[in-house]
């Protein structure tokens, strides 16, 4: 598998499968990923356009290896643009639904997804996303009153 570091260096490194508290981000190659499988965030930041390939990479946490995340992943070879998310699936003990969330769409020009993986990765980290992960996450599923 490839590993990347903090600064976007690839390592060829397997991961231990232990569980520790978020520590940061590395991921796998981006892979084809089907219109069906992808977030509605996504889907919504390309409607209308043709000839658009969509991909998704596995984002797996630094210090445990295991896997948190994902960045899906939208390029238009023509024009050079491109879009990404980054994406959680959460399941909340005691509720039986699994929430899909994403982040909205950060468009950029490049010409491979695994940079655009990478893009989106130094967006959200510039703006301070991760430091509030567990804010954007709480707020982002639906409270319930009993």
């Amino acid at each position: 598998m490839l590993k990347h570091s903090h600064a976007g260096e690839v390592m060829d490194e397997e991961p231990a499968l232990t569980v520790s508290s978020f520590s940061g981000l590395y991921w796998g190659s981006a892979i084809p990923l089907k219109a069906g499988s992808a977030h509605r965030n996504l889907l919504t930041a390309i409607e209308g356009r043709v000839g658009t390939e969509l991909f998704t990479a596995t984002a797996y946490d630094r210090t445990s290896g295991a896997p948190c995340a994902c960045f899906d992943i939208a390029v238009d070879a023509a024009s050079g643009d491109a879009c990404g998310i980054y994406r959680i699936l959460i399941v909340e003990a005691g509720v039986e639904e699994t929430f899909d969330i994403a982040t909205p769409a950060i468009w950029c020009q490049c010409e491979k997804p695994e940079d655009m993986v990478g893009k989106v990765y130094k967006h959200l980290t510039d703006m301070g996303f991760f430091e509030d992960l567990y804010w954007h996450v709480e707020n982002a599923i639906p409270q319930r009153v009993h």
